[in-house]
C-alpha cells in the first residue's frame, strides 16, 4: 500500500461511522411530532429512542460472534443495508407498535457496525496507521449523529417527521455504500500482505488494561449524555428560558468533537492512549468550570469544549481496544456495552442531580465521573498493546 492510500480506508471509515449514527438518531429530534401524530405521550415517545439503544445492547455479541465466522466486511454491508430498510420502515408505519419494534430491530441490525466497523476499517490500513483511520471512524459518527439530527429536523421542518427520516435514511444508504466500497477496496489490496495480527500480542496483555478502558467507555460517555441532557432543562429555565428550536441548536457543538477526533489519531501515535485518555479526561473538566458561568456564551464555549474532550477520550479508549484483545470484535462488543450503558446511566444520575441541587449538583456528579475515567488509565503503560 503506497504512503497514502491508507487515506481511502481513513475516508471510507468515516463515512461508515456517518451512516451508523445517522440511522441511529434520525428520530431523536422529531419524537414531538412523532408523539403528536401518532397520539402518543412524551414517555412513549422516548421509547424511539431508548428501543433502538436496547436494540444495541442485545445486538453486540451476535454480531460480534457472526463477524468473526462471516467476515466483518459482510457483516458490516448487511447491517446497513438491514439497517436502511428498518429506518425506512420506520418513516413509513401508521401503527405504533410497528414503529416501535421498527427502532428495536434497527438497533439490533446495526450493532453488527458498531463492533466491525472500527476494527475492519483499520485493518485496511499498515500498522502504524490504523489509530489514525480509527479516530477517522470515531469522527465519522460524531458528524453522522449531529447531521442525522439536523437534516431529519429541516426536512420535517417543511415535510413532517416522515419525510426527515426518509432525508437521513437516504444520507444513510449514500455514505453506507461509499464507505464499505472504500474499505473493502484497501482491505482486498492488503489480503495478499502477511498479517501484522494483534492477536498474539493482545493474549499478552492482562485483561485489566481492557476492563480500564470499558470503565472510561462507561464513565466518559454518562458525562457527555448527561451534561447534553441536563443543559437541555437547564437552558428552558431563567436566566436563558430558551426554546426548543434554539436549544436543538446546541447539538452543533459536537462539531468541536469532531474536529478532536480527527487530530487524534496524530496524538495517539505520538504519546500513546493513556496520555491521549487523560488529555481528554482534563479538557472535560475545563469544561465544567466554563459551564458554571449563566451566560448562554459560557454555554456554548463549555460545550465545545466538552466534545472536543470527550471525543479525544473516546478516540483513545476505542482505537486501542482492538490491540489489547485477543478476539477485535469482541473486544469492541464489551466496549460499545460499556459506552452505551454509561448514556443510560448519565442520563439518570445527572437528571436526578439536576433534580436535586440543580446546576451545581450536575457539575460534582460530572467531575466524579471524570476522575473515575481518568483514574483508570492513570496507571496503564504508556503503549499497553
Amino acid at each position: 500500500m503506497s504512503a497514502d492510500r491508507w487515506r481511502v480506508a481513513a475516508a471510507g471509515a468515516q463515512l461508515l461511522g456517518v451512516a451508523v449514527m445517522a440511522a441511529i438518531y434520525a428520530p431523536q429530534p422529531l419524537l414531538a411530532a412523532i408523539a403528536r401524530d401518532l397520539g402518543r405521550s412524551a414517555l412513549e415517545a422516548n421509547l424511539v429512542v431508548s428501543m433502538t439503544t436496547l436494540g444495541i445492547a442485545a445486538g453486540v455479541f451476535p454480531a460480534a460472534w457472526l463477524a468473526e465466522r462471516l467476515g466483518r466486511g459482510r457483516v458490516i454491508a448487511g447491517s446497513l443495508a438491514g439497517g436502511a430498510a428498518l429506518t425506512a420502515v420506520t418513516a413509513l408505519a401508521a401503527d405504533w407498535p410497528v414503529l416501535v419494534a421498527s427502532r428495536l430491530l434497527t438497533g439490533l441490525v446495526l450493532s453488527g457496525v458498531l463492533v466491525s466497523a472500527l476494527v475492519w476499517s483499520s485493518e485496511a490500513a499498515p500498522a502504524m496507521r490504523r489509530r489514525r483511520v480509527a479516530a477517522m471512524y470515531v469522527a465519522g459518527t460524531t458528524a453522522g449523529g449531529m447531521a442525522g439530527r439536523i437534516v431529519a429536523g429541516l426536512a420535517a421542518e417543511w415535510w413532517g417527521w416522515r419525510a426527515g427520516v426518509i432525508a437521513v435514511d437516504a444520507i444513510v444508504l449514500a455514505a453506507g455504500a461509499a464507505g464499505v466500497a472504500a474499505v473493502g477496496l484497501m482491505v482486498r489490496r492488503r489480503a495478499a500482505a502477511p498479517a501484522s495480527g494483534p492477536v498474539e500480542a493482545a493474549r499478552r496483555v492482562h485483561w485489566t488494561v481492557r476492563a480500564r478502558l470499558f470503565v472510561v467507555a462507561f464513565a466518559g460517555m454518562a458525562v457527555f449524555m448527561g451534561v447534553f441532557n441536563a443543559v437541555a432543562f437547564r437552558v428552558h429555565e431563567p436566566p436563558f428560558s430558551l426554546g426548543v428550536g434554539v436549544t436543538s441548536l446546541l447539538f452543533l457543538t459536537y462539531a468541536a468533537g469532531t474536529v478532536s477526533s480527527m487530530r487524534t489519531g496524530a496524538v495517539l501515535d505520538r504519546f500513546g492512549p493513556r496520555a491521549t485518555i487523560l488529555t481528554g479526561a482534563g479538557i472535560m473538566a475545563a469544561s465544567a468550570g466554563i459551564l458554571l458561568v449563566d451566560h448562554i456564551a459560557a454555554v456554548i464555549a463549555g460545550l465545545l469544549v466538552l466534545a472536543a474532550g470527550f471525543f479525544m477520550l473516546h478516540t483513545g479508549a476505542s482505537a486501542t481496544v482492538p490491540s489489547v484483545s485477543p478476539r477485535p470484535s469482541v473486544g469492541q462488543a464489551w466496549y460499545t456495552l460499556f459506552y452505551y450503558a454509561g448514556s443510560s446511566a448519565g442520563a439518570l444520575l445527572l437528571g436526578w442531580a439536576w433534580d436535586a441541587a440543580r446546576w451545581p449538583a450536575v457539575t460534582i456528579a460530572a467531575l466524579a465521573l471524570i476522575a473515575i475515567a481518568a483514574a483508570a488509565v492513570a496507571s496503564l503503560p504508556r503503549r499497553p498493546s
